[in-house]
This record gives C-alpha cells, sequence and structure tokens, in this order.
C-alpha cells in the first residue's frame, strides 16, 4: 500500500477543513461544523505554533486524510472513501518516525468514548489507555 505523509501547506486547508467538518463528531474541542473563516484563522495561528506539525496523507498519490501533532497530542482524519483500509494504521507508524525526527519523545491521543475505531487503532499500535476524563457542562 503506497501510503505516505507531505508537509501540509496552506493549499491544502481547505481539504483539512472538510475532513474536519467530516468527522467533528469525533472531537473533544469542536462540537460543530466551522466555517472557513474560523478554520483559516485557526490555521494561521497554529503555523506559528513550534509544537505544531501537520501532514497530508496520501494513498497511491492521491489525497487520503490528514494527521497532526500539536503539542504531544495526536490527530488523524481519514477520508471516507479510504477509510477501513489500515490507513490510519500506517499513518500513525509514519508519523512515530517523524515524531522521534523532531525530538517528541512521548504522544498523546484524545479519544472519544464513542470513537470505537480510532481507540482500536491506538490500541493496535501499543497506545496504552492512561485515564478517563470525566466532564460536564454548567
Amino acid at each position: 500500500m503506497g501510503i505516505k505523509l507531505r508537509q501540509a501547506e496552506k493549499r491544502d486547508w481547505d481539504l483539512i477543513l472538510d475532513l474536519r467538518n467530516a468527522s467533528y463528531k469525533f472531537f473533544y474541542k469542536q462540537n460543530e461544523p466551522i466555517s472557513h473563516n474560523e478554520h483559516y484563522k485557526y490555521m494561521e495561528n497554529q503555523i506559528k505554533n513550534n509544537n505544531f506539525h501537520q501532514w497530508i496523507i496520501t494513498h497511491n498519490n492521491e489525497d487520503a486524510g490528514y494527521v497532526r501533532i500539536l503539542d504531544s497530542d495526536v490527530s488523524i482524519m481519514v477520508a471516507k472513501k479510504y477509510q477501513n483500509k489500515g490507513i490510519a494504521s500506517i499513518t500513525l507508524s509514519l508519523l512515530e518516525k517523524e515524531a522521534k525526527t523532531l525530538g517528541i519523545k512521548k504522544l498523546v491521543a484524545l479519544v472519544a468514548p464513542e470513537n470505537k475505531s480510532s481507540q482500536k487503532i491506538f490500541q493496535k499500535n501499543n497506545y496504552t489507555l492512561k485515564l478517563n476524563l470525566f466532564e460536564k457542562d454548567l
């Protein structure tokens, strides 16, 4: 399988927005689709952050998803047409190699309890469940 990572660039921001809005239900901090302007503002701020690293996932030279590290937090989004093909697992392995070259010593994934597929990916790749987070909106 021809899975590779390439550095994400500004020309990829619309793709990232589409992926983000297609999967927002599984995000910890985003509970509804975001606008183009919100997304671009977020990306403009993050690219100035030395602890933000991002890549486009390619499958046989086609854009298939997005992966990023923010501080030590990992986020992987794979386009629907490429899901359930092992791409996220391979991506995670490639990401770990990138993280090592960046001097990152630990990766963490905040995974929603209902996101069983992501849980499987991280467990399959030897990530350990460390805590359960409880919260309540008041």
